[in-house]
Formats: C-alpha cells, sequence, structure tokens
C-alpha cells in the first residue's frame, strides 16, 4: 500500500492527531489533508510549524492537499474574487510546500449558489477565462515551491467544466509538472459520466485521485464505501491500466453505509483498496 493514500475528511469528528491515529491504525502511509477545521485552521506560520512537528513525529505522511473550497476556486469572475482566491490559495500552496506535498487539489468552478446568474450563456468561457488568469497569478508560486495543482471535476450536472474533456482542454497551455488533473469518481457518476471513460479522456495529465462510491447504481449520494459497488470497479481499475496512472490511489470516503463505525469504515476501505490496486 506504498502509493495509497486517505482523505482526512473521513474523520472530521476528531481533531488532526487522532485523525492521523486512526488512519495509521489500518494501514494507510500517507494521507490527503483536507483543509477545514478542526484540521488545518489556516496556512500562517504557526499552523506551518504545528503541523511540521506533528507529521515530523508520526507514522502517516502528508502527501497532498485539498485546497478549502467554498470561494477559493479558479473561475473567478471579477477581480475582487481573483485576489482573494489568489491570496487564500497561494497560502495554502506555501503550506503545502514547507510539508513537502506533491499536489494541492483546487476545485476549478464555484459551488452554483456563488454565481450572480448561473444560467449566464456565456458563463462556460468566463470561466474559462477566470481559470486562467487565476492560474498566471498563482503560477510563481506554484514554481517556487514545486508543488503542482490539480483541478478537479465537480458534481454540479448543469455546470460547464465538469468533465474532463473542458478541464483537460484548460490544463493543455500549462506544464504537466506544474498543473494537472485529478479524477473525482463519485463525481462523474453524479452527473452521469461514466467514470472509466472520463480518465481515459485526462489521459496523461491525470495525476491524482478521489475514490469513493454513489450510495447505488443509480444514487446521487457520493462519498461512500466502493464496497458498495455501486460503480464497475474492474472497468475503472482498467481505465486506469490503461492511461499508465502512477499516482496516488486516495480515498475519499466519508459516509457510511451500513451503520458501521468510522473505525470499521476506514478498515473496509483499506482493505478494498489493498485488493483493487
Amino acid at each position: 500500500m506504498t502509493n495509497t493514500s486517505c482523505s482526512t475528511a473521513l474523520f472530521r469528528d476528531r481533531d488532526l492527531p487522532a485523525a492521523l491515529d486512526g488512519i495509521a491504525a489500518v494501514g494507510f502511509p500517507q494521507v490527503e489533508l483536507n483543509v477545514r477545521e478542526p484540521h488545518v485552521y489556516g496556512s500562517d506560520a504557526a499552523e506551518e510549524r504545528r503541523l511540521t512537528a506533528l507529521f515530523a513525529g508520526h507514522a502517516v505522511n502528508a502527501r497532498t492537499m485539498h485546497a478549502p473550497a467554498g470561494r477559493s476556486i479558479l473561475a473567478v469572475l471579477d477581480e475582487e474574487w481573483l485576489s482573494e482566491s489568489v491570496g487564500i490559495l497561494s497560502g495554502y500552496l506555501r503550506l503545502a510546500g514547507s510539508l513537502g506535498l506533491t499536489e494541492m487539489v483546487i476545485h476549478p468552478i464555484p459551488n452554483p449558489s456563488f454565481l450572480p446568474d448561473p444560467d449566464d450563456p456565456a458563463l462556460g468561457q468566463k470561466e474559462r477565462d477566470g481559470i486562467r488568469r487565476t492560474l498566471d497569478a498563482l503560477m510563481p508560486t506554484i514554481e517556487e515551491v514545486g508543488v503542482r495543482v490539480t483541478l478537479e471535476n465537480l458534481p454540479y450536472p448543469d455546470m460547464p467544466l465538469n468533465n474532463m474533456a473542458e478541464l483537460r482542454e484548460v490544463v493543455a497551455p500549462y506544464p504537466s509538472e506544474r498543473v494537472g488533473l485529478i479524477i473525482d469518481l463519485g463525481h462523474a457518476g453524479k452527473v452521469k459520466r461514466d467514470p472509466a471513460d472520463e480518465i481515459r479522456i485526462a489521459g496523461d495529465r491525470l495525476c491524482g485521485t478521489h475514490i469513493h462510491d454513489l450510495d447505488a447504481p443509480d444514487g446521487d449520494v457520493d462519498h461512500h464505501s466502493p464496497a458498495l459497488n455501486s460503480y464497475d470497479w474492474v472497468a475503472i481499475r482498467q481505465a486506469f491500466a490503461d492511461i499508465g496512472y502512477q499516482g496516488p490511489w486516495t480515498m475519499e470516503v466519508s459516509q457510511t453505509s451500513r451503520g458501521e463505525s468510522l473505525e470499521e469504515l476506514v478498515a473496509e476501505i483499506s482493505v478494498w483498496l489493498a485488493g483493487w490496486v
């Protein structure tokens, strides 16, 4: 399980040291650090010192970081939003670099609730322009800290840029060692796209995974254990093999399905992942 990982979001009911203990107990060697309380409290020097000391003394390593969501996205629509996002994301990129992480996941597009007009026919181009401007502004920091940014497909069915074809086009002008893609398998299902097809479309720009399942084959609730088998996991694994995927295998499960405890859930996904990869 040397290239497997687990998001700390699974244990959002407890502080980060306890979350790491729960993840380490079932054999995960590394984590994706999800930027939310009570795990991460900002990106300042004091938080950097706290996290550095915590991981230095723990069996689990930090591999990747998930940047805060909300308005801290790439597809900004105005100058104020651009300044806000660049300021926040730059801080977390520096934190990720100081921790020696390889990638930071960023949401490329906003939740529609943040948009003044989600039905604007020009929204797709406006979002593409916003992503380009934000990435261009972040690029000096990305290059300085050596952390690759990965853009995630999001579960908004009626939004542009919720799929790998459009996201791959957006990242194409940027060096692959600086900007890549991460496939969220549950999100793909929520927008009615075949995860295996999305993996193949992402191709050699794919640098990360968020592995989780839907509550049912035609379900709409994600972040469940893949042991539910709502997806064709054999076909999905073959798609990864077809593109020669070499990145981390990161579980982003946070929903219990059958009344199990979180400790039972993390044990289940650890066993499942070891048998699948």
